[in-house]
């Protein structure tokens, strides 16, 4: 199949424009509101029964994710981050403590190596950034495809993380996507 131009297009401009209004959210709105995501999400029954999740590791204009990794440590779930194999190409690697991580490939904080990875088989949830997102489950993201050929690895459930602010009421997407199955914001949880 062949990636729709037009889209893809469309989906530069408005990351663009996107990424802009995120780095330009109040960073007490950001505090405040990945301290409610955390609260959030502590009283949803996918997570509690969990035993193994992926989470990215926020970056400074995103929902800092650290809270949520290290409240799954505090409660003995394993934790696997996204470690850069190369362009477009993620995989999963356990850690123990954030010390496990440093920068990678594009600044982002990750497992040093592929000595701890994982099948995504394993996983029981996927927790999945964005730029910005649609109440119904799709998501524009960063534009490298990580997420949408990581996704599909998997029969986790994914749940997309993300600061209200950032939903959309549309955004281009092709078939290449790939949806999640809940929304997490400060607003609250949503299965779709």
């Amino acid at each position: 199949m062949m990636i729709n131009e037009e889209v893809k297009l469309q989906k530069k401009e408005l990351r663009s424009k996107l990424i802009g209004k995120q780095r330009n959210l109040d960073s007490r709105y950001r505090e405040s509101a990945s301290k409610e995501i955390l609260e959030v999400l502590k009283k949803q029954k996918d997570y509690l029964l969990a035993g193994t999740i992926f989470i990215y590791v926020g970056q400074e204009t995103e929902v800092n994710t650290t809270r949520i990794i290290q409240d799954a440590l505090a409660k003995g779930k394993r934790v696997l981050v996204p470690k850069t194999v190369s362009l477009g190409h993620m995989e999963a690697c356990e850690i123990d403590s954030m010390e496990d991580l440093s920068p990678g490939l594009h600044g982002i904080l990750e497992p040093k190596d592929l000595t701890y990875q994982m099948d995504p088989g394993k996983i029981d949830i996927a927790f999945v950034p964005c730029v910005a997102f649609t109440k119904d489950g799709f998501r524009l993201g960063y534009g490298g495809g990580f997420y949408d050929r990581f996704l599909p690895r998997g029969r986790f459930k994914r749940i997309l993380v993300a600061f209200s602010e950032m939903e959309e009421d549309a955004l281009p997407w092709d078939v290449f996507d790939e949806k999640v199955h809940g929304i997490l914001t400060e607003k609250g949880y949503s299965n779709l």
